[in-house]
C-alpha cells in the first residue's frame, strides 16, 4: 500500500453536485491494472471543497469498486476535530488508511501538528499518511517535527508535496522508518529512492506512471514530462483539465468541478 503508484483520484460529479458512482467505477476500472492503491478526496479530488456528503460518497464508492486495491481516504479539513470525524468515517467505510494535512493556519504550532497526527490514529484505528504540503494548510511542518511525527506508531508514510527535492532527499537519508512518497510529478526524477509516487497523472496515464516507477529512465522521464504538459498538470486547476480529458475519453460523463468560491460542495 505504501510502495509503487497510488493514483490521486479526481472526484467525478454530476451537474447536480452528486458523486457519479458509475463514473467512479469506470475510472477505477481504467487504472486498476496499473496502480497499487487508490487515494480519493485529496487535492486532485478537490478534497478541500467537498461537502461531508460528497466526501462520504466518494470514499464509499471508491471502496465499493476497489476490487482488492487498498483505499487511502484523503482528508483536507481545517481542524483536528474535523479530521478525526472523517477518519472515523473512513474506517467505517472500509478505507485501509487516511492521508491528512495538518490543521489549517499559519499560527498552528509544531506541537499542535504532532498532537494532530497522534490524535487521528488514536481516534480511528487507521494507519496515517502525513500529507506534507503548505498550499492548503498554509503552514509548514519543520523537519525535526516531521521526523518526530514519523516515529508515531500509527504513521506509515509521508506524501511529500512540499516541492523541495533537497528536503525529500534529506528525509530519505534520515531513514524515518516510514514510506516516503513523492507527490509531485515534476520532481520524480529529482528524488530517487522514494518508496512510491502519488500521482494525479495516473488518472490518465497509469501505465506510464507505473513504468516510470518500476524502471525509471531518461526516455520515460521525458514522456512523463510531456504528458504532464499535454494534460495541464502544471495548471493551478489541474483537476479540471484531468476531468475534461477523462470526459473526452468517455470515462467520465461530466467534467463538473466544485466551485471553490461558493458554499461547500457547489458544482460548476
Amino acid at each position: 500500500m505504501f510502495h509503487g503508484v497510488t493514483v490521486a483520484l479526481v472526484t467525478p460529479l454530476t451537474g447536480a453536485g452528486e458523486v457519479g458512482r458509475r463514473d467512479v467505477a469506470r475510472l477505477v476500472a481504467s487504472v486498476r491494472p496499473h496502480v497499487d492503491a487508490l487515494l480519493p478526496a485529496l487535492s486532485t479530488g478537490e478534497g478541500w471543497a467537498l461537502s461531508d456528503r460528497q466526501w462520504h460518497d466518494m470514499v464509499e464508492a471508491t471502496v465499493g469498486c476497489a476490487d482488492g486495491l487498498p483505499v487511502l481516504a484523503g482528508i483536507e479539513v481545517a481542524t483536528t476535530h474535523g479530521t478525526v470525524r472523517r477518519a472515523r468515517a473512513a474506517a467505517r467505510l472500509g478505507a485501509r488508511a487516511v492521508a491528512a494535512t495538518t490543521p489549517y493556519g499559519a499560527d498552528v504550532s509544531q506541537d499542535e501538528m504532532y498532537r494532530h497526527y497522534a490524535r487521528i490514529a488514536d481516534a480511528s484505528g487507521l494507519p496515517v499518511v502525513v500529507y506534507h504540503e503548505s498550499e492548503i494548510s498554509r503552514n509548514t511542518i519543520a523537519f525535526d517535527t516531521l521526523l518526530r511525527i514519523c516515529r508515531l506508531p500509527s504513521v506509515v508514510a509521508v506524501k511529500d508535496s512540499a516541492g523541495d527535492p533537497l528536503a525529500t532527499r534529506r528525509l530519505i537519508a534520515a531513514r524515518p522508518g516510514v514510506g516516503v512518497l513523492q507527490g509531485l510529478e515534476h520532481l520524480v526524477t529529482s528524488t530517487p529512492g522514494v518508496d512510491g509516487y502519488v500521482m494525479a497523472l495516473a488518472n490518465l496515464e497509469p501505465g506510464l506512471c507505473a513504468a516510470m516507477y518500476r524502471a525509471p529512465c531518461a526516455e520515460r522521464a521525458a514522456e512523463l514530462a510531456a504528458a504532464c504538459a499535454r494534460h495541464g498538470l502544471d495548471r493551478p486547476d489541474w483537476y479540471r483539465a484531468v476531468k475534461s480529458e477523462l470526459r473526452r475519453r468517455s470515462i467520465l460523463t461530466s467534467d463538473a468541478t466544485v466551485d471553490p468560491g461558493c458554499p461547500e460542495g457547489t458544482p460548476v
